[in-house]
């Protein structure tokens, strides 16, 4: 089969090349996991740096339907509607993380909520307020300077 030995030995004969191309698809996926990791974190880091914490209500919850498409399974999430006060208004917000149970009804929880704009607002969770975004956006970072340090050692060689 000459396939696999034309390939080992391509492989042998331009070690700089694949260099470059293991740090040209390095930049690449870290480039898509920065821009992932700020699109769907920057409204909850937002509400880090500048959100005011008060204390909130669970008075409801909504079921969300989420369907697998590659095991053809689904799943209901219960996501919870949260009332709390900002000022002198009272407002209600669907929280962003859901649980598989319907959890308790009036359970007091922490708000995170932007003084400017107090619809946007989410339970404060220490760990899950980072995820997935965070754990993304530093392992794009990363990828992004692994492949400018590969990019560079394959031009010196």
């Amino acid at each position: 089969m000459p396939f696999p030995d034309d390939l080992i030995s391509w492989l042998k004969a331009n070690p700089q090349k694949l260099k470059r191309y293991a740090a040209l698809l390095q930049a690449l996926m870290g480039f898509f996991l920065l821009w992932f990791g700020y699109f769907s974190g920057r409204a909850h880091f937002h509400l880090i740096r500048e959100g005011v914490r008060t204390q909130g209500t669970i008075v409801g919850h909504v079921s969300e339907y989420f369907r697998n498409s590659g095991r053809n399974s689904s799943s209901t999430a219960y996501m919870p509607i949260v009332e709390f006060r900002a000022g002198d208004r009272v407002i209600h917000f669907k929280n962003w993380l859901g649980s598989p149970s319907t959890g308790n009804l009036h359970t007091s929880v922490v708000v995170l909520y932007d003084p400017v704009d107090p619809t946007t607002a989410m339970i404060d969770h220490p760990v899950m307020n980072w995820i997935p975004w965070a754990p993304c956006f530093v392992l794009g970072a990363f990828l992004v300077l692994v492949a400018i340090k590969g990019s560079r050692s394959s031009l010196n060689p």
